[in-house]
């Protein structure tokens, strides 16, 4: 039978519930039948439950000691590996740190997507203290749980800007060349029918996104008060330039439910005999011999374990946990590996090198007149760019225009709303560095952010072009006037305010850089690491220079162009 989204997503969720064991079969099938599902079409979904939680039992506990492919990390790669290689028939293990729960509602549904910051389901790292932000020590979240920050995130989907892309090319190399990324952007996601690109094919990828924001009456306002100070509306998604503003679309359904990688990707191939997935299990090192990686050593179960890759170990642990197990294997720089005592295999100077994040600017609250209505979906109206330099370049700054107050509690919901800038393109570059050899150990984490004078002067536009658009024309019938900042005149007030406001952006990338030689780079244009066979990185360490947008997006179509490369990609 036909179901409109609110049922489907129930379902949805339903079977995920199914899946993780969190309900039974006869408490699956009558809440089926509640929702309207014929008996028939219940009984095949519970048989579909069943069928991945038996494979997967059986799997476990069959653990082999060999497989065709180990792919470390769950993340947002991990899961769209894990779907592509195990479709070839390949034997594949899925190895997580953190757990499977991602029917919980914190991650599921949009709106409480900020109850997983700092939760179990955030790997909970800081930096050291930051010299440019107050000497405050900065969140370095991630989620760890299956699909990772996919699955923590705030769902705000951006393509990206066409000249990163460009940029991206010609750091690495041809491989990484726009019809490639356009074909990989192609197979993540199927556009709802609001959000439908109208200068690009729409894309036919298991993950679906949506335009909900012009519901809220701050969206048309926010949109006029951009064409006051000269920005022409653009289409987020189409693939060009960011030289504009537009409405914000979101990787969620129009009832508010997350559709990330783990529920798009992973979750429908739980029942191929072929795929096992590990989760809750620590992998402590790579098994490295001379030049070649044989695959990972682990904790399963409270029992150390080696494991074989016969043709590719596969890195996805993200922007930390990468370059992390990479030195833990004796990667990395003689001179910070040998005080540790782990033996130096590979002289790779850039492993945990490059570290960039985007900064997050806070507390541009504006009063609202009256009370306004809730925030929809998870909150975003729209987004503006600006730039300090030429039209070669991606935007310097992005600008959230918000619909609620954003990450505090200073204003209540319905009584004011936010603006909040972040740099785009930060030149400052820091690191992530072993402090110990025992792999539970954090990094010492130091992204340097605003070390760079080019990056306080767009910070400084970035502060200064919110509080235009909040105290444009346009958004006079809303807003009372500023609640915070107070008036901010001279550049050293500014960055006053921006040190003790301003704070990780959560777009960690680059610790394990892509690029055209050893010399300058971690892995190659194919993903593969300088020097080392059968060991792959595909996360966003990997991305040689932060995008001017949020990266999520641009992390998965990296990991659709690896299934590309290693021949596991369907067509389209």
């Amino acid at each position: 039978m036909d179901h409109d989204m609110s049922t489907g997503s129930k379902i949805d969720e339903l079977e995920r519930a199914a899946l993780s064991g969190r309900i039974g079969r006869r408490d699956f099938l009558a809440r089926l039948l509640a929702l309207g599902v014929s008996a028939s079409s219940a009984s095949l979904l519970a048989m579909h439950a069943e069928a991945a939680n038996r494979n997967q039992a059986a799997q476990r506990a069959a653990l082999r000691d060999e497989y065709d492919y180990i792919i470390v990390g769950a993340g947002s790669s991990g899961c769209i590996l894990a779907n592509r290689i195990s479709a070839s028939g390949a034997s594949v293990l899925l190895v997580e740190a953190g757990g499977a729960d991602i029917d919980q509602p914190k991650i599921a549904q949009a709106q409480l997507w900020q109850q997983n910051l700092f939760s179990d389901t955030d790997w909970g790292r800081t930096s050291i203290p930051e010299p440019g932000l107050g000497n405050r020590r900065q969140a370095a979240s991630g989620g760890k749980i299956w699909g990772g920050s996919g699955s923590i995130n705030a769902m705000i989907w951006l393509r990206g800007d066409v000249r990163d892309y460009l940029h991206w090319a010609e750091q690495v190399g041809p491989e990484w060349n726009l019809p490639a990324l356009h074909r990989a952007y192609l197979r993540l996601a199927t556009p709802l029918p609001n959000a439908r690109p109208l200068r690009s094919p729409a894309g036919t990828g298991p993950i679906t996104f949506g335009r909900y924001a012009p519901q809220h009456p701050l969206t048309p306002a926010y949109l006029a008060a951009g064409r006051e100070f000269g920005l022409g509306e653009i289409e987020l998604n189409a693939g060009g330039l960011l030289d504009g503003i537009g409405v914000a679309e979101v990787n969620a359904t129009a009832d508010g439910r997350r559709s990330g990688p783990a529920q798009a990707y992973l979750v429908p191939v739980l029942t191929r005999s072929n795929l096992t997935v590990l989760s809750d299990t620590l992998v402590t090192r790579l098994e490295l011999q001379g030049d070649r990686c044989h695959g990972i050593n682990a904790i399963v179960d409270g029992v150390p374990k080696k494991i074989t890759a016969t043709r590719q170990t596969i890195l996805c642990a993200g922007a930390f946990e990468s370059p992390k197990l990479l030195m833990l294997s004796g990667v990395g720089c003689a001179d910070q590996l040998a005080p540790l005592g782990i033996p130096l295999l590979h002289e790779m100077p850039h492993v945990g090198k490059n570290l960039q994040d985007h900064i997050l600017l806070l507390n541009i609250l504006f009063k609202s007149q009256a009370a306004l209505p809730p925030p929809i979906s998870n909150g975003a109206s729209a987004f503006a760019y600006f730039s300090n330099r030429s039209r070669l370049w991606a935007p310097d700054v992005q600008v959230m225009c918000l619909q609620s107050p954003f990450l505090t509690n200073a204003l209540p919901v319905g009584a004011g709303f936010s603006i909040a800038p972040f740099l785009a393109k930060p030149r400052s570059r820091g690191t992530a560095k072993l402090v110990s050899a025992d792999p539970r150990k954090a990094l010492r984490i130091d992204p340097r952010y605003l070390q760079e004078r080019v990056d306080q002067d767009n910070m400084i536009l970035g502060l200064e072009r919110a509080i235009d658009i909040g105290n444009s024309r346009a958004l006079k019938p809303f807003s009372a006037g500023l609640s915070t900042p107070s008036v901010l005149n001279t550049r050293s007030e500014k960055l006053a305010f921006i040190a003790q406001n301003g704070g990780a952006g959560f777009h960690y990338v680059s610790t394990c850089s892509a690029g055209g030689s050893p010399d300058n780079s971690v892995v190659d244009a194919r993903f593969r690491v300088w020097g080392v066979e059968r060991l792959m990185v595909v996360d966003a360490s990997v991305i040689p220079e932060v995008t001017a947008v949020n990266t999520h997006v641009a992390t998965m179509m990296l990991a659709e162009l690896a299934a590309e490369q290693l021949g596991m990609a369907p067509q389209v």
